[in-house]
């Protein structure tokens, strides 16, 4: 728990989970049915952090640090592919001796490793919400600033090391946050800063995002049984929305499309409207 700053959001419901060599970060709070909350690429627990509170009263909340980002230590680059993840995630949630999930959350590069955990979960969850997911490559203004660096710092340490300790002087993370064409408050933009002075963050993110496999995602769409709802953001910079319908249109034609106004990480400014919409495919 030493390496979790004191201030960092909703740490009174931290603990450490060992699966196999993956050293989990998780929150756990609230009793009743389980929602799983899986945040995107270089992202952490700290994303749902108003969004919990809003759910722990009606639901068990489980909000892990994806391996290779945050807190969650020891993966290694192989353990970083969506369906390695889901089968981890499966079984940190038996060893926590907790429910099969109803509702799975996925946001951004969450959405298809939330797709992967549902397919693969012997009970499957009754729904899946995918915020703004992405079931797209990555936008033009995270490749051009990362593309050329992709390939090299999944491969080094000593590369991510060093954009890690140049994030701050680049401002590189604000760059980064203004192109989803969300707003954030400085309040929560000092979570991302911390973050990606992390190497090992760094590292993991691209590893992530190196790893995922979207097109097997897609592929086998129909294997998921629930119900699936996509909220799109019609200001999102990074998956725009109509692009996003129509893969969403052809590949998981019984889905609901919600269009929000906001970018792309508009959940962040509005957990109540994702706390109503989790509630309410509780009760259905």
């Amino acid at each position: 728990m030493k390496r979790i700053p004191l201030d960092w959001p909703n740490r009174e419901h931290s603990s450490i989970v060992s699966v196999g060599n993956i050293d989990w970060h998780v929150q756990l709070t609230g009793k009743g049915p389980v929602v799983l909350l899986l945040h995107g690429t270089g992202s952490s627990t700290h994303s749902w952090s108003d969004l919990m509170p809003l759910l722990a009263g009606h639901a068990q909340v489980l909000v892990p640090d994806l391996p290779g980002h945050a807190f969650t230590l020891g993966a290694k680059l192989e353990d970083l592919k969506l369906d390695e993840i889901a089968r981890s995630l499966q079984l940190l949630i038996d060893q926590m001796g907790i429910d099969a999930p109803s509702i799975v959350v996925g946001h951004s590069a969450g959405a298809p490793l939330a797709i992967r955990f549902a397919v693969a979960a012997a009970k499957q969850p009754k729904l899946v919400i995918a915020l703004n997911p992405s079931f797209i490559p990555p936008p033009p203004v995270y490749t051009s600033f990362f593309g050329p660096l992709l390939g090299p710092i999944t491969r080094s340490s000593t590369l991510s090391s060093l954009l890690a300790s140049l994030s701050p002087s680049l401002g590189m993370v604000d760059k980064l946050l203004d192109s989803t064409n969300t707003i954030l408050p400085e309040a929560r933009r000092v979570y991302y800063r911390t973050l990606f002075e992390r190497p090992d963050h760094v590292r993991g993110s691209m590893n992530f995002m190196a790893a995922a496999d979207i097109h097997k995602v897609l592929a086998e769409a129909n294997l998921y049984r629930g119900k699936l709802i996509c909220v799109l953001g019609n200001q999102d910079a990074w998956i725009p929305a109509q692009p996003l319908e129509k893969i969403i249109q052809e590949n998981f034609p019984a889905a609901e499309v919600l269009k929000w106004e906001g970018g792309h990480i508009m959940h962040e400014l509005e957990p109540a409207r994702v706390a109503q919409l989790i509630l309410s495919g509780l009760t259905q």
